[in-house]
């Protein structure tokens, strides 16, 4: 039966012109499909408002209705939905509009509702001058199975939103979980970074207040050493006064003691107490010590006998390896506490060799080069500021 009414259309002759037909020109079974497929349901609720007279508690499938039936003749509201859809579809109508025949059209309307695009290609396929009552119902017939698997495909989207409705809610939930246990985290660790940024600030403030005691006390030592340019000449002055004293007062025991025995000769003793004041006679110490020397650079294994000879010598002892484990930040304050540095010049690195440098020319302190880094190039070196140091003192 149905492939004799599609035989019976396929054999009518093919419609001719070119102008396009106008929604109140369609069959009348046409208006209904179109409407609710080409217009979405705000766009009804607007134009009802528009150009139709309401009650004001219309549902939808009332006002659909309602411009269905107006759609059916020409008038305001059909014309305002003529316009809509054109203006909605203006591209699918100019592409349709490259089809010249009805089979063209009809393949062009396959491949379009293929790719899901049902809304824009029905309005230009139903409105094409080639769109002939075959044509349309073969189109509509289309659309109404495609209503009924879309009805279907929604019953099973319903079913799955509720499903993912329920886990979206169980989810939810723990994340309203996670993010108070989350929350609760960053209020503790927070409370712990200002905690540590609490105590950070105060030994920084310490250190603050031990480096201002720090700098004060070597101003106040600079100044004294200042006002007092000659106080280690007098240090070993005093010492070696109470060395002659010692041995004054030894002497002169020994006088007592050879005196008291029975002389055939008088001998008029003079006491060692009466000669001039040891003081006067200034001495060179041929040693460093209670000197702090400091040794930058050389071979490792040879440190340990860097270290007796130095101590031999009666001297403190302090290394640096000139940059290649000890940190270059370490040689300052080594430098400062030195009063003797021997610095290796053949095992140290190119900045080790300048600080040492600038350090002592800017605090004129004794420095001695050794190029050959072995024992006895630094006993020689160490023999050499030794007798350096006796003589800037007896000097």
């Amino acid at each position: 039966m149905a492939d004799a009414c599609c035989a019976a259309h396929a054999a009518l002759p093919p419609t001719t012109g070119s102008r396009r037909r106008r929604l109140w020109e369609l069959g009348s079974h046409a208006h209904c499909p179109v409407i609710g497929v080409c217009l979405p349901l705000e766009r009804v609720r607007l134009l009802a408002k528009r150009h139709l007279v309401l009650q004001g508690n219309e549902d939808d499938y009332t006002l659909h209705c309602s411009l269905v039936t107006a759609a059916g003749r020409r008038n305001l509201m059909a014309e305002a939905l003529q316009k809509d859809l054109e203006q909605r579809f203006a591209l699918d109508v100019r592409s349709a509009a490259q089809a010249k025949c009805r089979d063209s059209l009809m393949s062009w309307w396959r491949g379009r509702a293929a790719q899901g695009e049902v809304a824009g290609a029905l309005w230009a396929t139903l409105t094409h001058a080639r769109c002939d009552e075959w044509l349309e119902m073969r189109v509509l017939g289309q659309v109404h199975m495609l209503q009924h698997q879309v009805g279907a495909a929604q019953r099973v989207d319903m079913a799955r939103h509720r499903e993912l409705a329920a886990e979206h809610q169980a989810l939810a939930r723990e994340y309203g979980e996670v993010q108070q246990r989350m929350t609760a985290w960053s209020h503790a660790r927070a409370r712990e970074q200002q905690a540590w940024e609490q105590e950070r600030m105060q030994h920084r403030a310490a250190v603050i207040a031990l480096q201002t005691q720090l700098d004060q006390a070597q101003q106040q030592l600079q100044q004294w050493l200042q006002t007092h340019p000659d106080l280690p000449e007098r240090e070993a002055l005093r010492e070696r006064l109470a060395e002659q004293l010692a041995r004054n007062q030894a002497l002169q025991r020994e006088v007592n003691r050879l005196s008291a025995r029975p002389q055939p000769v008088a001998v008029e003793v003079r006491p060692l107490a009466t000669a001039a004041p040891v003081a006067e006679v200034p001495a060179a110490p041929a040693s460093l010590e209670q000197r702090v020397v400091l040794c930058v650079g050389g071979r490792g294994g040879s440190v340990p006998q860097y270290r007796q000879a130095v101590e031999g010598c009666g001297a403190q002892f302090l290394h640096h390896d000139g940059g290649e484990e000890h940190k270059p930040a370490q040689l300052e304050p080594q430098l400062a506490a030195a009063d003797l540095v021997i610095c290796q010049t053949g095992c140290i690195s190119h900045d080790a060799y300048w600080r040492v440098k600038d350090h002592c020319k800017r605090h004129h302190k004794r420095c001695v080069f050794v190029e050959t880094p072995s024992r006895s190039a630094f006993e020689r070196a160490l023999a050499e500021a030794a007798a350096g140091e006796g003589t800037n003192m007896g000097a």
